[in-house]
């Protein structure tokens, strides 16, 4: 036993010794494996990866000598910064320890999502553009497509927008919200497969065709807890501090000026 055990600790300190290998020094300093398996744990397997933390810990060890020798840790601006850092750290772990103590029931995320998601989704719409420079140029495009032309030809050719002219004008499904008004009001109007223009746009004009409509997809609970959870705690956190402030009697000494 005593054997096994001796032999347990020879492994222990040859494991020991081979992540306190000492790899590069700079101005004194010894970096080692160590100190770069810390920095990436991925430079245990992979050579490339553990070279390129080597060397990224070489230039902030040199930057950092750099910094002791020019006295910067006796600055008033170091000393501000690093009391700014110290009280940010109070912050964070405060909130933290908040939000452990504060847990989100699933009554109060299906309150929130009932409350967001309980109301008619906006819609979506599936266009297809032609993008030009001038009235004339969009009038004619429209001929064409009177005219018997495939719409995805015609955008494909005479399009100004690189983008939806290599997909044949298409945009894929679009908010309405994202959509200019004078192109949201065209659309609104629009029956499937209908084309209308041209419509003006800050950048010239527009042909359009409506390709679908459909209300915008809703999330699941499931799929939405994540950013509920998130806008229920930031909500809590600002009523707590709020509290805090009126307990603490916080008032403005000098009134703020007036805007």
């Amino acid at each position: 036993m005593r054997k096994l055990w001796l032999a347990a600790g020879i492994v222990v300190c040859l494991h020991n010794v081979a992540h306190a290998q000492i790899l590069a020094q700079v101005g004194g300093v010894s970096i080692t494996l160590q100190d770069v398996l810390a920095a990436d744990p991925a430079a245990a397997k992979d050579p490339a990866v553990r070279n390129k933390t080597l060397l990224t810990l070489i230039n902030r060890q040199a930057v950092l000598n750099a910094a002791e020798r020019s006295g910067i840790r006796r600055s008033p601006e170091y000393k501000r910064a690093l009391k700014q850092a110290e009280d940010n750290i109070a912050i964070q772990l405060l909130a933290q320890q908040f939000a452990a103590s504060h847990p989100i029931s699933d009554q109060e995320l299906a309150s929130a999502y009932q409350k967001i998601f309980d109301k008619p989704a906006p819609e979506q719409y599936r266009l297809r553009e032609i993008t030009t420079e001038s009235y004339d140029a969009a009038e004619a495009a429209i001929n064409e497509i009177k005219g018997g032309a495939s719409f995805s030809i015609v955008a494909a050719e005479k399009s100004q927008d690189e983008q939806t002219a290599a997909l044949g004008g298409e945009t894929g499904w679009i908010m309405e919200t994202q959509l200019l008004a004078p192109i949201l009001k065209t659309v609104q109007s629009l029956k499937i497969g209908e084309v209308a223009g041209p419509v003006a746009v800050p950048k010239g004009y527009v042909v359009l065709q409506l390709l679908g409509k459909r209300p915008a997809p809703k999330p699941t609970l499931e799929q939405a807890k994540p950013q509920l959870s998130e806008t229920i705690r930031q909500q809590e956190w600002e009523k707590y501090v709020v509290s805090l402030r009126t307990e603490q009697g916080a008032h403005l000494v000098v009134p703020l000026p007036e805007k």
